[in-house]
């Protein structure tokens, strides 16, 4: 078992506490849970696609967004794994770390990353995701749908999914890779054109626990894993 010193930690938390992504992890960890509305769409436990039943408002001069709830149904056997990997972690390594402010943090975190890639603000990024993964986000070719409803507000995410947790030990350095899936919905850009727009988002989130090193994490992946823009009909 590896340990590390209460004086350590002790000053690696405070440093932890002047980080960027840290304060987006303790500024937002009462983020409330979403209300559920509308008709139930369910994601497959696999393949975590979308079917979807959507409760559709009529079209007029002043058309309005669809609602809809969105249902994720974790696979049982990743869902074990990962809650045997969190125990180790806070037991071993971070014995304040909490699921329940890290997924706030993360939702805080990937909302805040996609409004910085709506504006192109790719420099605010530093410090968020690492560079390796702006370059790979810089180089996307989005559609023009996309580029327009790509910004998830945190009160319109209705999925925050642990999808893995891995801890790593490599000779005497320490890291924890957790990936999580967080799915939203957003009001779309042209009303006459859509009516509800749905995005499903991935990152990994990074950080080492070896003792001495910034208690940090950086999100190492993040990609659009589903876009799903519903179009207005029309005469209904």
């Amino acid at each position: 078992m590896i340990r590390s010193g209460r004086y350590l930690y002790s000053f690696g938390t405070r440093l932890f506490q002047q980080s960027r992504l840290c304060d987006l992890f303790v500024a937002f960890k009462d983020v409330p849970t979403p209300v559920a509305r509308s008709h139930l769409p369910y994601f497959s436990p696999c393949a975590c696609k979308i079917h979807t039943n959507i409760a559709r408002q009529s079209s007029d001069q002043n058309p309005e967004p669809a609602r809809m709830k969105v249902i994720s149904i974790p696979n049982p056997f990743r869902w074990l794994h990962n809650q045997m990997e969190l125990a180790t972690l806070k037991r071993e390594w971070d014995a304040e770390f909490t699921i329940e402010n890290f997924k706030a943090g993360a939702r805080q975190a990937v909302c805040t990353t996609t409004e910085f890639i709506t504006r192109r603000e790719w420099g605010e990024l530093r410090g968020l995701l690492s560079q390796k993964a702006i370059n790979k986000l810089r180089n996307i070719k989005w559609t023009l749908d996309q580029e327009h409803n790509l910004v998830l507000n945190p009160e319109r995410i209705q999925v925050t999914q642990v999808d893995n947790v891995s801890l790593q030990v490599i000779v005497d350095r320490r890291y924890c890779d957790i990936d999580v899936t967080i799915i939203g919905t957003c009001i779309p850009y042209n009303l006459d054109k859509h009516s509800l727009v749905v995005l499903e988002y991935f990152a990994r989130f990074h950080r080492e626990y070896t003792e001495g090193v910034l208690p940090e994490w950086t999100i190492t992946v993040f990609k659009l894993k589903n876009f799903e823009a519903y179009k207005r009909r029309t005469g209904v």
